[in-house]
């Protein structure tokens, strides 16, 4: 059982939660309560964890909440980890999609409602009937894509997550593909010249390979690659979209916990990113502390 440590000290036999160098015990026996005791201690590694970040990270989240930030990524961590947890993650993961779809798309002015979402989630057959589903089960396996141990971080596998996001909604010469004219951010903001695109892809993709071999902090790297391909706007469309789900398939990869930008929220989104392109950052990580709160509290009771 994963994180859980049995040792024999003098022929008595003595259980204990283990992660890195932090331990607690759990007496002569297994509790009861096991994956509640779990949880408990990972948050509170978390905790233990949020006063030690690097200097430099804490002085980008004045707010102090990056507190509640570690709390959801180990909690996370130690969830989708552990096999204790293997069914419950399965279907926290599918709640995720369902509110993940509903939000992004509705962001990018979908008419798709969740229950409609949640009535294809829950259908044994998965092949789309209506373009509506195939909206939906586009965005559900570029997600699992992003998510999967195939996404490799290249321009093929970009290209590869728009395709499969607008594969069979939009034109087929457009999906997959880079921009062929110039087209605008939300806020009418300037974006790369179409002409322009492959190179500054292609510089993203060094600059992101670069940052990963430096051990940087997931957020901030997911926050940032966000914000530079959304400069970028390399697709005609999908880039909203598309962005957010690089995003997530990053704090994914680092164990930290996926976040829905909630479409109730949508004003201020694209507020915080209007000044994070101008060069301020606070709006944006603040925005981000508050929208991965929301989705824990979403998450959550899919564990319990």
């Amino acid at each position: 059982m994963k994180y859980v440590v049995k040792k024999v000290i003098k022929g008595n036999k003595y259980y204990y939660l283990q992660f890195e160098n932090h331990s607690k015990s759990l007496g002569t026996a297994l509790p009861d309560d096991i994956k509640k005791q779990l949880l408990e201690f990972f948050r509170a590694v978390g905790v233990k964890k949020s006063g030690n970040l690097p200097a430099d990270v804490v002085k980008l989240f004045p707010f102090k909440n990056l507190q509640r930030l570690e709390e959801a990524h180990y909690w996370y961590l130690c969830v989708s980890k552990n096999e204790l947890f293997e069914a419950k993650y399965k279907d926290m993961m599918l709640w995720f999609a369902i509110l993940f779809t509903y939000n992004s798309n509705r962001a990018e002015g979908s008419k798709v409602t969740r229950p409609e979402i949640e009535k294809f989630a829950s259908s044994t057959i998965k092949k789309p009937k209506t373009r509506t589903d195939r909206e939906i089960f586009n965005s559900f396996r570029a997600l699992e894509y992003a998510f999967s141990n195939n996404m490799r971080w290249n321009l093929k596998n970009i290209r590869k997550i728009h395709e499969l996001l607008l594969e069979d909604l939009d034109d087929p010469l457009i999906v997959g593909k880079w921009k062929n004219e110039n087209n605008t951010a939300p806020g009418n903001q300037t974006t790369t010249r179409y002409a322009s695109v492959p190179a500054e892809m292609k510089q993203l993709m060094k600059w992101l390979l670069k940052q990963m071999k430096s051990k940087p902090y997931p957020p901030i790297l997911a926050l940032q690659l966000y914000l530079r391909f959304e400069k970028i706007h390399p697709f005609l469309d999908g880039n909203g979209r598309v962005g957010r789900i690089l995003l997530n398939g990053i704090l994914h990869k680092y164990n930290y916990m996926p976040t829905v930008f909630f479409n109730g929220n949508h004003k201020a989104h694209c507020e915080a990113i209007k000044q994070a392109l101008e060069g301020r950052n606070k709006k944006l990580y603040k925005h981000f502390i508050e929208q991965t709160d929301k989705t824990y509290l979403a998450l959550a009771p899919r564990v319990k």
